[in-house]
């Protein structure tokens, strides 16, 4: 909001200056004004309520100072500046939406639209410094879907895939606005489950939402392993490979008939 009143007041003494050099010279100075007041502002509408009194007064003067008829028609006073104005608003909002796009793809992940492993990795850098300051704990889950390889290999990846962002939609709906859901490749996912002290609640609303994902396929299940910042580490590689050998621990302890399964 500073730098939007900041370009206001540098219009304004852009278009004294053009009021100053008079002429058609002292027009065209009342155009970089408007266009600087135009990208500091972050609408359209925005752009022409910053830019059409600057352009106004710039006429004004221009027209009281300058030598007779040694301006553009009016209109063209007028008109020239916003247009501008709104031709840069256009093309900027053209460049907010390509950079949107480009960060989304960044760090979501291109088949179920979660995070993906670079957007783990962020919210982890935030989220250790924010609970260090705060002296609270948060919690990352290691998910591994158990049985998730015959079913691709029997129904296909086109299934598979599909079984994937069923998964990632449960685990949303399953947990809270803040928790980040990433999906950190294959059938691998992780949570980040920030102002959580108990890892158990936890587990048990992400192995109820792999349930639900399977749509009574008895063969998926999910093999979860936990760790709790800061008692079992304070980075996050500490804690995803701490959470992993738990998960691991996890797999050896199923029955030997789902084992088989997963394998």
């Amino acid at each position: 909001m500073d730098g939007f009143w900041r370009a206001g007041l540098v219009g304004i003494v852009l278009v004294l200056l053009a009021g100053v050099a008079g002429g058609s010279d002292g027009f065209w100075l009342v155009l970089p004004a408007a266009l600087l007041a135009g990208s500091a502002a972050a609408s359209a509408a925005a752009a022409v309520a910053l830019a059409a009194p600057i352009v106004a007064v710039g006429a004004g003067t221009v027209l009281v100072l300058a030598p007779a008829g040694s301006l553009p028609p009016l209109w063209m006073v007028v008109s020239v500046p916003l247009a501008s104005v709104l031709v840069l608003q256009h093309g900027q909002g053209l460049l907010r939406r390509e950079r949107d796009t480009l960060e989304r793809a960044a760090f979501s992940d291109p088949l179920t639209g979660i995070a993906n492993r670079r957007m783990l990795l962020s919210m982890a850098g935030y989220e250790i410094a924010r609970h260090r300051r705060s002296g609270r704990r948060f919690t990352v889950v290691m998910i591994d879907l158990d049985g998730f390889k015959p079913l691709n290999d029997r129904f296909g990846h086109a299934a598979g895939d599909e079984m994937l962002r069923a998964v990632a939609d449960q685990l949303a709906r399953a947990l809270r606005r803040q928790d980040t859901v990433a999906r950190l490749g294959g059938d691998e996912f992780c949570v980040l489950a920030p102002e959580t002290a108990l890892a158990g609640p936890l587990q048990g609303k992400i192995g109820a939402a792999v349930v639900a994902a399977s749509a009574g396929n008895d063969g998926l299940r999910a093999s979860l392993g936990a760790a709790v910042f800061p008692e079992d580490g304070t980075t996050i590689e500490v804690l995803l490979e701490r959470a992993d050998e738990r998960l691991l621990a996890a797999k050896r302890r199923l029955p030997d008939r789902r084992r088989h399964r997963a394998a």
